[in-house]
């Protein structure tokens, strides 16, 4: 959507603060599942580096920055959030800025953040936007300065992106991070802001499109493939109107700075401040958690490092070979402490144990005869005799008990208790809450509250998987949720298992999304078809549970996962749209299929693809939904014969989406796509608004909501068209 004149707003970018009192906007959620099932009991903020809680890091620098008031905004977890800033030391009155949280659990990206700070006029001048997981030891001063500098010679500079110079494969950089900076190298003038695409069949290599009028209209232009975006920005106090006023902008980058600087109304610009010999890094994801914690350790990060001492009751001592320990440790005579190791009080290391580059919590019991390499074992765990663990993180309160091993890219999450002589991995994530039903925006309630059946929320397992954690283990490999309306479901054998893109390069050795198999036949939308030859059962989302679908309908299953996997061979071979149609009518016909199943297996499979696109690939949301949607536009239009059947579609798609954290976006984009094709009219699309099981649960309601902005632009964009067509009469 192209971005729309902000006209009549006050404080523009043109009229630079007078009042020198700096504010700052944290933003303590990622939008990304990226550190999953973690992410799923404690909030990425609060997730430890270096054994001290991340948003440590980013307000030690707020402080160090001259910030004089703090809004940090709180979307999954709030509660656990706010009451973590309460009892800060942030919160005291010797802190050097004022601090507010603010609970905002309808804000699922950037964008949605910033169209609520323009709701509550929050912002009065020239704002620092910050995430909770920046590790950075920059002078911010100059930083500031230079953006000051830049405001006074260029009145239409809206932002400064603050970048740090790194080669491209440093190992602090996120993996397939795919943008790409075009800068003014005497302005510092950011030009486009592109994300180069991959290009199949040619190496892994990419391409970039450009316009020829950035290269002819600036003497000296320069292509950086070679920053890490710290996502540390100075905003303008108009850029929350401009997010309001483009409701489909939802990432800073591909949608604000990307919609900004293409933009021939608004002529306003970005720029981009290069920092080349300070540390400033964003944790977000396994990979950039596992480098950042050995740059905060090796001191590459000084003076942040553990012997900083970011909390008030730390007392870590640095010694020789980057080991830092804290009072109370006890270690056996023969154990072995090799270089780049953190150890927390009161822990305790058996004889014979041998710990190498990793970082231990506080309370953790370690045994005898132990092999510990470049991991992350947090607080109050217990390792028996003989356990080895090579590369993996090990939450709170986690066992593994005598004889267990641990392969590189495993994460044992919070409680998780692995048996006896169990090897786990690599790259297996083990959890003890089902991630049924979750909502990591829900609001949280309190403790004595009831809980209604549709809650999204992770909830304790009925039963572990004595295949993955042992008999005498607890715990079952991390999956999304099984059914979103809180239906008791047996999980037993249906397993999905995410693969570890950003630690690990490791990919599922099935040409199909096991997720998209796994969640088709009980997420079908009951509707009457005329076509059908035989008697097939459909399911209501609303009534039937999974066990009711899997009775009498083997054929049904069988379609839906050989049709999902066929349709995601088609889209990793880049097949033709006419091969990926005959293959999928080739089977319809051979196993007597309805289009109510094909459409359903369509949807499984794109929108599952588009999930794996963002969660492995780095891919923004909108970019992977838009291409892909309309790569398929003549596969999809082709399923639908009757106006009608433009409802069902929606059903069923808005039903797949509604299984995941990303689908009110996928969603959104998927809609605006297929309407824009002409696959989907304002009809049918008001009539399925209209239906009461578009919102019959809570997290379709959610997917739903996600759409209502751009509905209500659809119907006031039609109601002045009719109104210009009485005119004309």
């Amino acid at each position: 959507m192209a971005p729309k004149s902000s006209k009549g707003k006050k404080g523009g970018s043109a009229d630079f603060v007078k009042d020198e009192q700096l504010q700052a906007i944290v933003l303590s959620d990622s939008y990304e599942t990226r550190f999953m099932p973690l992410a799923m009991e404690k909030p990425r903020c609060l997730l430890p580096l270096a054994n001290t809680p991340l948003i440590e890091y980013t307000l030690e620098f707020l402080a160090t920055a001259g910030v004089s008031e703090v809004y940090v905004i709180c979307s999954s977890h709030a509660k656990q959030v706010e009451k973590y800033l309460k009892s800060s030391k942030w919160n005291q009155p010797t802190s050097p800025f004022s601090l507010s949280t603010i609970a905002s659990p309808g804000s699922h990206s950037v964008g949605d953040v910033m169209r609520e700070l323009d709701n509550k006029g929050l912002i009065r001048s020239d704002f620092l936007l910050i995430s909770g997981d920046i590790v950075c030891n920059m002078d911010f001063s100059k930083v500031l300065e230079a953006h000051k500098a830049r405001k006074n010679k260029d009145r239409n500079a809206i932002m400064t992106m603050v970048l740090r110079e790194a080669t491209a494969l440093h190992r602090s950089r996120q993996r397939n991070d795919p943008g790409v900076f075009i800068l003014d190298e005497e302005s510092g003038r950011c030009l486009r802001y592109e994300q180069a695409k991959t290009t199949r069949g040619h190496g892994g290599g990419s391409s970039l499109l450009l316009d020829e009028e950035i290269l002819t209209a600036h003497s000296s232009v320069s292509f950086r493939n070679d920053l890490i975006d710290c996502h540390i920005d100075i905003c303008a106090p108009d850029v929350p109107a401009l997010f309001q006023e483009n409701f489909d902008y939802d990432d800073m980058r591909a949608d604000f700075v990307r919609g900004i600087l293409t933009s021939d109304i608004l002529g306003k610009t970005i720029y981009a401040h290069v920092v080349k010999d300070k540390y400033a890094s964003r944790v977000q994801s396994q990979q950039t958690y596992d480098s950042v914690s050995k740059d905060v350790v090796s001191r590459y990060a000084y003076p942040i490092a553990p012997d900083y001492n970011f909390l008030d009751d730390q007392c870590y001592s640095y010694q020789h070979g980057h080991i830092y320990k804290e009072n109370e440790v006890v270690l056996a005579q023969s154990c072995i402490i090799e270089r780049s190791t953190v150890i927390g009080s009161k822990t305790f290391i058996g004889s014979d144990t041998r710990i190498s580059g990793t970082v231990i919590g506080r309370r953790c019991r370690i045994g005898d005869n132990v092999s510990l390499k470049s991991s992350y074992i947090w607080d109050n765990v217990t390792i028996e005799d003989g356990v080895t663990i090579d590369r993996a993180i090990v939450a709170d309160g986690a066992v593994v008990k005598a004889g267990a091993t641990i392969l590189p890219g495993s994460i044992i999450s919070f409680g998780v208790v692995v048996g006896t002589g169990v090897t786990i991995g690599p790259n297996v994530k083990v959890t003890t809450k089902a991630y049924e039903n979750y909502d990591p925006y829900a609001e949280e309630d309190d403790e004595d509250s009831a809980t209604s059946d549709d809650e999204r929320g992770p909830v304790a397992i009925s039963a572990s998987d004595p295949e993955i954690v042992g008999p005498d283990g607890i715990g079952i490999v991390y999956k999304e949720d099984e059914e979103d309306e809180g239906d008791n479901v047996d999980i037993d054998g249906l397993v999905y298992s995410m693969s570890l893109a950003d630690i690990s390069s490791a990919h599922a050795d099935s040409d199909v999304d096991d997720e998209a198999v796994v969640d088709a036949p009980h997420s079908l939308h009951s509707t009457s078809n005329s076509r059908k030859s035989r008697h097939r059962r459909t399911l209501s989302r609303s009534s039937a549970t999974y066990s009711d679908t899997l009775d009498g309908s083997d054929d049904e299953e069988t379609f839906l996962s050989e049709a999902i996997a066929s349709i995601e061979r088609s889209i990793n071979e880049n097949h033709t749209q006419d091969v990926a149609m005959l293959e999928l009518k080739t089977l319809k016909m051979t196993m007597n299929a309805s289009y109510e199943e094909v459409r359903e297996a369509t949807m499984a499979a794109l929108v599952a693809h588009i999930t794996k696109q963002v969660n492995e690939d780095s891919q923004d949301v909108k970019t992977a939904t838009k291409r892909l949607f309309s790569a398929y536009t003549p596969m999809i239009s082709k399923q639908i014969f009757e106006n009608e059947e433009q409802v069902d579609l929606l059903h069923r798609l808005q039903g797949q989406c509604a299984r995941r954290p990303l689908g009110p976006k996928i969603f959104l984009w998927a809609v605006m796509e297929l309407y824009d094709r002409d696959v989907l009219e304002e009809d049918y699309i008001t009539e399925w608004w209209e239906d009461d099981e578009s919102d019959s649960t809570k997290s379709l309601a959610t997917v739903k909501h996600g759409l209502a902005p751009w509905y209500e632009w659809l119907k006031n964009a039609e109601e002045e068209d009719s109104d210009s067509d009485s005119d004309d009469e």
